[in-house]
Protein backbone atom coordinates (compact mmCIF):
# COMPACT_ATOMS: atom_id res chain seq x y z
CA UNK A 1 0.00 0.00 0.00
CA UNK A 2 3.02 2.29 0.53
CA UNK A 3 4.32 1.86 -2.59
CA UNK A 4 0.87 2.68 -4.27
CA UNK A 5 0.86 6.08 -2.01
CA UNK A 6 4.80 6.86 -3.22
CA UNK A 7 3.58 6.19 -6.62
CA UNK A 8 0.55 7.95 -6.24
CA UNK A 9 2.15 11.37 -5.25
CA UNK A 10 5.23 10.94 -7.51
CA UNK A 11 2.81 11.23 -10.51
CA UNK A 12 1.19 14.02 -8.63
CA UNK A 13 4.20 15.58 -8.45
CA UNK A 14 5.71 15.14 -11.78
CA UNK A 15 2.40 16.74 -13.39
CA UNK A 16 2.56 19.55 -11.51
CA UNK A 17 6.26 20.28 -12.25
CA UNK A 18 5.60 19.49 -16.02
CA UNK A 19 2.21 21.73 -15.92
CA UNK A 20 4.31 24.94 -14.41
CA UNK A 21 7.20 24.75 -17.16
CA UNK A 22 6.66 27.41 -19.63
CA UNK A 23 6.86 26.88 -23.61
CA UNK A 24 5.35 28.56 -26.21
CA UNK A 25 1.58 28.53 -26.98
CA UNK A 26 0.54 28.19 -30.86
CA UNK A 27 -3.09 27.98 -31.25
CA UNK A 28 -2.82 27.10 -34.71
CA UNK A 29 -0.29 24.53 -33.65
CA UNK A 30 2.96 25.02 -35.88
CA UNK A 31 1.11 27.67 -37.87
CA UNK A 32 1.73 31.06 -36.60
CA UNK A 33 -0.57 33.79 -38.39
CA UNK A 34 1.18 37.61 -38.56
CA UNK A 35 -0.98 41.05 -39.02
CA UNK A 36 0.65 44.01 -38.43
CA UNK A 37 0.64 47.95 -39.50
CA UNK A 38 4.13 49.61 -40.74
CA UNK A 39 6.07 53.01 -40.91
CA UNK A 40 9.62 53.87 -42.49
CA UNK A 41 10.97 55.71 -45.09
CA UNK A 42 12.63 54.67 -48.75
CA UNK A 43 15.72 56.82 -50.31
CA UNK A 44 14.66 58.20 -54.02
CA UNK A 45 15.89 54.64 -56.35
CA UNK A 46 16.43 57.21 -59.29
CA UNK A 47 19.23 60.16 -60.12
CA UNK A 48 15.80 62.66 -59.78
CA UNK A 49 15.38 65.58 -57.73
CA UNK A 50 12.33 64.20 -56.34
CA UNK A 51 12.34 61.41 -54.24
CA UNK A 52 8.83 59.41 -55.25
CA UNK A 53 9.19 57.37 -51.77
CA UNK A 54 10.07 59.17 -48.54
CA UNK A 55 7.93 58.48 -45.60
CA UNK A 56 5.33 55.84 -45.64
CA UNK A 57 2.88 53.69 -44.34
CA UNK A 58 1.40 50.39 -45.04
CA UNK A 59 0.46 47.08 -43.46
CA UNK A 60 1.17 43.24 -44.07
CA UNK A 61 0.35 39.96 -43.33
CA UNK A 62 1.74 36.42 -43.40
CA UNK A 63 1.93 32.51 -42.31
CA UNK A 64 5.13 30.91 -40.45
CA UNK A 65 4.87 27.33 -40.81
CA UNK A 66 8.07 25.34 -39.55
CA UNK A 67 10.03 28.51 -40.17
CA UNK A 68 8.47 28.84 -43.42
CA UNK A 69 7.25 32.49 -44.01
CA UNK A 70 4.99 33.57 -46.78
CA UNK A 71 3.07 36.70 -46.92
CA UNK A 72 1.58 39.73 -48.56
CA UNK A 73 2.74 43.04 -48.23
CA UNK A 74 1.21 46.48 -49.09
CA UNK A 75 2.97 49.93 -48.53
CA UNK A 76 2.16 53.74 -49.42
CA UNK A 77 4.93 56.33 -50.20
CA UNK A 78 3.84 59.82 -49.73
CA UNK A 79 7.13 60.89 -52.27
CA UNK A 80 7.44 64.51 -52.48
CA UNK A 81 6.83 67.57 -54.49
CA UNK A 82 8.76 70.60 -55.81
CA UNK A 83 8.29 73.95 -57.36
CA UNK A 84 9.22 74.28 -61.06
CA UNK A 85 8.61 77.33 -63.71
CA UNK A 86 4.63 77.33 -63.99
CA UNK A 87 3.54 75.15 -61.18
CA UNK A 88 4.61 72.49 -59.14
CA UNK A 89 5.00 68.59 -59.84
CA UNK A 90 4.73 65.92 -57.10
CA UNK A 91 5.17 62.08 -57.11
CA UNK A 92 3.77 59.20 -54.54
CA UNK A 93 4.09 55.35 -54.74
CA UNK A 94 1.72 52.23 -53.83
CA UNK A 95 3.51 48.84 -53.93
CA UNK A 96 2.10 45.54 -53.12
CA UNK A 97 3.33 42.21 -53.30
CA UNK A 98 4.74 39.08 -51.77
CA UNK A 99 7.32 38.35 -49.31
CA UNK A 100 9.01 35.03 -48.72
CA UNK A 101 11.60 34.17 -46.18
CA UNK A 102 12.51 31.74 -43.45
CA UNK A 103 12.23 32.26 -39.40
CA UNK A 104 15.52 32.03 -37.15
CA UNK A 105 13.95 32.43 -33.32
CA UNK A 106 16.42 33.11 -30.67
CA UNK A 107 14.38 33.23 -27.41
CA UNK A 108 11.81 35.95 -27.99
CA UNK A 109 13.64 37.43 -31.11
CA UNK A 110 12.93 36.13 -34.55
CA UNK A 111 15.56 37.20 -37.46
CA UNK A 112 13.95 37.02 -41.00
CA UNK A 113 15.78 36.92 -44.47
CA UNK A 114 13.02 37.20 -46.71
CA UNK A 115 12.43 38.75 -50.80
CA UNK A 116 9.69 40.64 -51.37
CA UNK A 117 8.62 40.39 -55.29
CA UNK A 118 5.43 42.90 -56.56
CA UNK A 119 4.26 46.25 -58.53
CA UNK A 120 5.82 49.12 -57.86
CA UNK A 121 3.44 52.04 -58.79
CA UNK A 122 4.86 55.32 -59.01
CA UNK A 123 1.69 58.46 -59.22
CA UNK A 124 2.91 61.81 -60.54
CA UNK A 125 1.39 65.43 -61.18
CA UNK A 126 2.43 68.59 -62.70
CA UNK A 127 2.45 70.98 -65.11
CA UNK A 128 2.46 68.52 -68.21
CA UNK A 129 -0.28 66.42 -66.66
CA UNK A 130 -0.93 63.43 -64.29
CA UNK A 131 -0.50 59.82 -64.83
CA UNK A 132 1.60 56.60 -63.63
CA UNK A 133 3.99 53.82 -64.43
CA UNK A 134 4.44 50.70 -62.72
CA UNK A 135 7.65 47.97 -62.41
CA UNK A 136 7.98 45.07 -61.07
CA UNK A 137 10.24 45.31 -57.63
CA UNK A 138 12.60 42.93 -55.94
CA UNK A 139 13.36 43.77 -52.56
CA UNK A 140 15.87 41.71 -50.38
CA UNK A 141 16.06 42.22 -46.82
CA UNK A 142 16.00 41.18 -43.09
CA UNK A 143 13.19 41.61 -40.57
CA UNK A 144 13.84 41.61 -37.39
CA UNK A 145 10.87 41.24 -34.72
CA UNK A 146 10.41 40.90 -30.74
CA UNK A 147 7.75 38.66 -29.15
CA UNK A 148 5.89 39.98 -26.38
CA UNK A 149 2.94 37.85 -26.29
CA UNK A 150 0.80 37.92 -29.36
CA UNK A 151 2.00 41.60 -30.32
CA UNK A 152 5.64 42.30 -32.11
CA UNK A 153 7.66 45.17 -32.61
CA UNK A 154 10.34 45.38 -35.17
CA UNK A 155 12.10 46.79 -38.05
CA UNK A 156 13.62 45.70 -41.54
CA UNK A 157 15.98 47.21 -43.84
CA UNK A 158 16.01 46.39 -47.60
CA UNK A 159 17.33 47.05 -50.60
CA UNK A 160 14.77 47.64 -53.48
CA UNK A 161 15.65 46.80 -56.81
CA UNK A 162 13.71 48.00 -59.69
CA UNK A 163 14.92 46.24 -63.17
CA UNK A 164 13.79 47.78 -66.48
CA UNK A 165 12.52 51.14 -65.37
CA UNK A 166 12.63 53.33 -68.19
CA UNK A 167 14.62 56.18 -68.15
CA UNK A 168 14.92 58.67 -71.46
CA UNK A 169 18.92 57.16 -71.45
CA UNK A 170 17.09 53.88 -72.25
CA UNK A 171 15.97 51.10 -69.33
CA UNK A 172 17.71 50.65 -66.59
CA UNK A 173 17.84 49.05 -63.28
CA UNK A 174 17.50 51.51 -60.34
CA UNK A 175 18.06 50.71 -56.09
CA UNK A 176 16.79 52.60 -53.45
CA UNK A 177 17.32 51.59 -49.42
CA UNK A 178 13.68 51.07 -47.78
CA UNK A 179 13.92 50.82 -43.42
CA UNK A 180 10.50 50.22 -41.72
CA UNK A 181 8.88 49.89 -37.89
CA UNK A 182 5.99 47.34 -37.39
CA UNK A 183 4.16 46.41 -35.10
CA UNK A 184 1.55 43.33 -34.89
CA UNK A 185 -0.25 40.45 -33.00
CA UNK A 186 0.79 36.77 -34.17
CA UNK A 187 -2.08 34.05 -33.99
Amino acid sequence: MKSVRLLVAAAIAAAATASSVSRDAHALGPVDLELGAKAGIGTNPSNGSLNPLGVGIGGRGGISFFGLYGGVDLMYYFGGSENVPGGSISEHTLMYGLDLGYNFKIAILTLRPLLGIGNFTVSHSGEDGSGSASNLYLEPGLTALLSLGILYVGADANILVLPGISQAHGNTTETAFTLHGQVGVVF
